[in-house]
């Protein structure tokens, strides 16, 4: 009665997959790994060059990101000195520009400079806005200052005509 069975008989039969070893397994996976690392920076090289296509109409952008104006170190220069075209190659020529850039913007000191900017753009927008009411006040001024006198001479040269007549009238 004793009847022989393999181990596997009531087991799901194995991937084939899994019949690869250890070392071949980690070295397809390596593989995977690698494949999508360049799949990855394909596309951010394609999203970078659609980037700079999509923002080309922004000229003020070469002077922020360094190398986006194309703008490069004394070589092709034909005085061979820096070319100061970007900001990058301003702040390579100038470091102690660079190094008030960085303490303008430090946690602490920016703290503090937008602590006292916010006053300063309430009050300098209540005074723009004041500015603005009183040029508009002087221009009404003015029209109204110009209607007056405008009637003003309507109504003396209408007198005047309206003289003349009594005037004709009377014989004088």
């Amino acid at each position: 009665m004793n009847q022989s069975r393999p181990d596997t008989a009531f087991r799901h039969p194995r991937h084939p997959s899994k019949d690869l070893s250890a070392p071949h397994l980690r070295a397809l996976r390596k593989e995977l790994l690698l494949v999508r690392a360049d799949v990855e920076r394909v596309e951010l090289a394609q999203a970078t060059i659609e980037l700079r296509q999509a923002v080309t109409h922004f000229s003020w952008l070469k002077f922020v990101i360094p190398g986006f104006g194309g703008a490069r170190m004394g070589g092709g220069s034909k005085t061979g000195v820096l070319n100061t075209g970007t900001l990058g190659a301003l702040l390579k020529q100038y470091p102690f520009v660079s190094s008030i850039i960085s303490m303008l913007l430090a946690k602490p000191l920016r703290a503090t400079v937008m602590a006292s900017a916010k006053p300063a753009l309430k009050w300098g927008s209540v005074a723009l806005a004041a500015w603005e009411a009183f040029r508009i006040w002087q221009q009404m001024k003015n029209e109204s200052s110009a209607k007056a006198a405008a009637q003003s001479t309507a109504t003396a040269t209408g007198e005047s005509a309206v003289e003349k007549a009594d005037s004709a009238e009377s014989g004088y």
